[in-house]
């Protein structure tokens, strides 16, 4: 016979006895986060890693005390793993996590709300409404906008470009996710430039129009759409009999970080009657900024936003958003369910579920409001600016090097540069040592055929001579 009441210590309980074995087990979990070694990672091999993580049982006979299993996951796990704070954490668009976040974590565990139905997450539902009616705003939409939570970037992409494909069949009479593609689709394009995000030729493969459905644009010396190449692309698809249906500007390229001429991409959107997306996943969050909001100038025109708030809002991983112009829209992908969202609920109940492509979410909206409560418009917006100010100080120094050569100018928050008299040989080798021992965590990518190496400043504590140093250790490496 089962015995019930001992099952009750595993559970998250909201009572003082419940309330206190948490505070207990977060303190030991705290303190399984101490990292004996310097730098951005440990040296470990990956074969010592997997070692290490390989004497874990995952699932024992019978259970392990927590305070074991947390220590054992210290010594194992997170003493090993990338540390975003660290300054020589430069490869990729990985933030360090702000205190307020982490701990609202636990909270959003803790009380598990899913944000599917609002029988769920009465009071959930509608934080995470008044978020996007936030972000709306900043934005610069109108009242008429609103928007969801989402896993990532890529999420939200897919969520807009859906939107924009059933909008387009509607205007022909179809219902496409009733009846599928209709005969036009064949004909159906979406324009992106060279570096957006491979994302959205992802879209197009689950969508159903293929991937060779995503016409990409040439794009200038910074990585931004050229718009001369935009508009003879639009020319030749309307002599071809092509529709472009959706037009993406990129706010914040994943190489170059470079920021798409938004307003004048807009305005050629509307014109040929095409759905306007932005992502915005990495420069989403110059909108919080008075002086960095102007790079996303035309905004205000889009039908639908990526903003990422696990890029340069400093949240944990998963959470991101996609904001829609006219909340309308989302219904062109609600299916009603029996037991979900019937349709038949009291005014005022939103059930989210109908606007995403997810069922079960977690609220991850707490999270943002909490640490945006904490550190407050003004401190943002400065830690922003410095970062901006810090990648083009990198820029200014690997200029004025000899020993580099900078890549395209730089726009946000990445610089990317290479080594005159190095082979794209050397630049692997001296990425993947300084990776292998500990030293930092450097990115290296290839911008049209070009080999180079990349800084992506996501750490507000970085500062000018942190920048000096980690060229220097690159310039050491590269004459070994």
């Amino acid at each position: 016979m089962n015995d019930a009441t001992s099952w009750r210590e595993l559970f998250v309980a909201t009572d003082p006895p419940g309330l206190a074995v948490l505070a207990h087990a977060a303190e030991v979990a705290v303190g399984s986060l101490h990292q004996p070694t310097p730098g951005p990672r440990s040296p470990l091999t990956p074969a010592q890693l997997r070692a290490g993580v390989r004497e874990l049982e995952v699932c024992p006979s019978e259970g392990v005390a927590l305070d074991q299993v947390l220590g054992e996951l210290g010594g194992s796990v997170w003493a090993h793993g990338v540390r975003p704070l660290d300054v020589a954490c430069v490869a990729h668009l990985h933030p360090p996590s702000v205190v307020s976040a982490v701990v609202s974590e636990l909270t959003i565990a803790s009380t598990n709300q899913s944000m599917d139905s609002w029988d769920q997450a009465p009071v959930a539902t509608e934080v995470e409404l008044h978020l996007m009616d936030f972000l709306a705003a900043r934005l610069g939409f109108p009242s008429s906008a609103s928007g969801v939570m989402t896993s990532g970037g890529t999420a939200s992409n897919l969520l807009g470009l859906t939107l924009a494909r059933s909008l387009t069949a509607s205007r022909i009479g179809v219902d496409v996710l009733k009846t599928g593609l209709p005969p036009e689709a064949h004909a159906w394009r979406f324009l992106a430039s060279d570096q957006a995000h491979f994302s959205i030729q992802r879209a197009a493969a689950q969508l159903g129009l293929g991937r060779d459905a995503v016409v990409t644009i040439a794009t200038d010396d910074k990585g931004a759409m050229d718009l001369t190449d935009l508009d003879a692309t639009l020319v030749r698809l309307d002599t071809e009999g092509l529709r472009p249906i959706v037009i993406v500007a990129t706010a914040g390229t994943t190489d170059l970080g470079a920021i798409d001429p938004v307003a004048d991409v807009a305005r050629r959107a509307r014109a040929v009657g095409a759905w306007f997306h932005v992502d915005a996943a990495v420069a989403g969050a110059f909108v919080m900024s008075d002086s960095l909001c102007a790079r996303l100038d035309g905004i205000a025109a889009a039908d639908s936003v990526t903003v990422d708030f696990h890029k340069l809002w400093w949240q944990p991983f998963n959470a991101s958003a996609l904001v829609v112009r006219d909340a309308e829209r989302f219904d062109l992908l609600r299916v009603p369910s029996n037991y979900l969202d019937r349709g038949d609920e009291l005014e005022g109940m939103v059930n989210l579920v109908g606007r995403s492509l997810d069922t079960s979410r977690r609220f991850d909206a707490a999270k943002v409001v909490a640490s945006l409560r904490t550190i407050g418009q003004r401190t943002f917006a400065t830690m922003l600016e410095h970062l901006v100010e810090l990648t083009q100080y990198a820029a200014a120094a690997i200029d004025a090097n000899p020993a580099f050569d900078l890549v395209a100018p730089v726009s946000a928050v990445t610089c990317v540069f290479d080594a005159p008299g190095h082979t794209s040989e050397d630049l692997r080798r001296v990425q993947q040592d300084l990776l292998a021992d500990g030293s930092m965590v450097l990115g290296r990518t290839r911008i049209k055929g070009r080999a180079a190496l990349k800084f992506t400043f996501m750490n507000p504590l970085a500062t000018n001579a942190d920048v000096d140093e980690l060229l220097a250790i690159i310039k050491g490496r590269l004459t070994r």
